[in-house]
């Protein structure tokens, strides 16, 4: 089917970014104005040719006017997730655009909203990546990977609230089950069939759901892809759950904390290197694994980038309160998965959220594990108790720390850290740490109230 025919049907296309505050954003193409201009003969009967240059089939044409439509202000980077208000900081301002490039292999039809399309956009500038292209920072990493054999891919467990509106204004839990709680797949049939459907309609694979321990809580495990196609599907899957709720009169919410006395929702992502499905770690196991350890006060800058994430990490919330690593150790922020034989079959990092940009996060998270790998970084010994039932000082000479309580040490450890930069490349690590510190700094002044029913507007 030509890329015509695929869009005849079509009356909107949503050209899909996500900011560094990991706020989805989208620009919709009208798509009957551009049929009106290239196929008042039909399919396949226009041409076009420049003076001087070569003609143009009507599908060449399309595809050129798809990708050079739509652009935004490079300062829409530069915007904290409090309001839409410009960080002079991030040195962003509004005097240049940048173009929107869509990946028509990510594009999905949106069955939740007849007629629409959504696709992933890179970001261009004057046809060249620009270096706040999110995308292309991940494909970077991988390029690394690959010059030293590896082949990432990367699974997402997403976990996320169902709410309904109250009387008193606050949502409430939309049932009161707890972890598995059969009877939870029955209250929620409709809403869980309509969300697979969907998600299937668009291409990405779900391999399990299940309710988690929370109120109302449930967890979506998807299949493992390339990075760049991962972080796609996690924006697909928010956006869709979101949606799906929205039609069955329930608010779905995948902040970290909704409710402070109970348990909170991570992104927890399964990182494999070697591209075997029963040793996905291989060599690289050990140094990758330290890369990690070594940079985790400064990834959490990235994956736990708001003050509610770091109210997640409590002990025995199997959130991973405490620095370290362990082998099916769900109390640690890394965990290594085995097969049945005993070999590592992926690495689960678990101190990360939905609040998380996650083609920042899988990047970041790729990109330290791989100096790891350079430098050949030795991990400390694997945790195999629950150090949340170790004393102080027994925790002191394991060398288990607790993670940060807010986001500023993270802030300040990113600043200092040469390998992300590196990664990121200098504009992007700017930039990301002007927003981040103002957004930090307007959030910790909101009261708690008010913080949260801001953030579950956003997430």
């Amino acid at each position: 089917m030509s890329l015509a025919e695929s869009l005849r049907e079509l009356e909107l296309m949503r050209y899909r970014w996500v900011d560094l505050a990991n706020v989805v954003r989208a620009k919709g193409l009208v798509l009957p104005t551009v049929r009106e201009r290239l196929f008042a003969g039909g399919v396949g009967h226009w041409s076009h040719e420049e003076p001087g240059g070569p003609a143009q089939t009507a599908e060449e044409h399309l595809r050129e006017l798809l990708a050079t439509s739509v652009t935004i202000s490079q300062a829409q980077f530069s915007l904290p997730v409090t309001a839409d208000v410009v960080t002079p900081a991030a040195d962003l301002p509004p005097t240049h655009d940048l173009t929107l490039v869509p990946d028509l292999g990510s594009l999905v039809p949106l069955p939740y909203a007849p007629g629409q399309a959504a696709v992933a956009c890179d970001v261009l500038d004057h046809g060249e990546p620009s270096p706040l292209c999110l995308r292309s920072f991940v494909r970077r990493v991988v390029d690394r990977a690959a010059q030293s054999g590896l082949r990432p891919r990367v699974g997402v467990e997403l976990e996320f609230a169902l709410l309904r509106a109250s009387d008193g204004g606050h949502p409430q839990p939309a049932d009161s089950s707890t972890y598995a709680a059969e009877n939870a797949f029955d209250v929620h049939e409709e809403f869980l069939a309509e969300v697979l459907a969907v998600l299937g309609s668009q291409r990405v694979s779900v391999a399990q759901i299940h309710p988690e321990s929370a109120p109302g809580q449930f967890e979506i495990s998807l299949w493992h892809l390339d990075p760049v196609a991962a972080a796609d599907g996690v924006i697909t899957a928010r956006q869709t759950i979101k949606a799906v709720a929205g039609r069955h009169g329930m608010i779905a919410s995948f902040l970290p904390v909704v409710d402070p006395g109970s348990g909170g929702s991570g992104m927890h992502l399964h990182l494999s290197l070697t591209g075997d499905a029963d040793d996905g770690l291989g060599d690289a196991e050990r140094p990758f694994i330290g890369g990690v350890l070594e940079s985790l006060p400064a990834l959490l800058a990235i994956t736990a980038p708001t003050p509610m994430s770091y109210e997640r990490f409590r002990p025995h919330f199997w959130a991973g309160a405490y620095s370290g690593w362990g082998y099916e150790n769900k109390e640690m922020p890394l965990r290594v998965t085995r097969n049945a034989d005993g070999r590592s079959r992926d690495l689960e990092y678990k101190a990360i959220d939905a609040t998380a940009n996650p083609y920042l996060a899988i990047g970041a998270l790729l990109a330290v594990g791989l100096d790891g790998i350079t430098r050949q970084a030795a991990p400390p010994p694997a945790v195999v108790v629950d150090p949340g039932l170790l004393d102080d000082q027994e925790r002191a000479a394991a060398g288990i720390v607790p993670l940060p309580e807010s986001p500023a040490a993270p802030l300040a450890a990113l600043a200092d850290h040469d390998s992300l930069r590196r990664a990121l490349g200098d504009d992007l690590h700017h930039a990301y740490l002007a927003v981040k510190r103002s957004e930090s700094a307007e959030l910790e002044r909101m009261d708690p109230t008010s913080r949260r029913a801001l953030l579950l507007g956003r997430y």
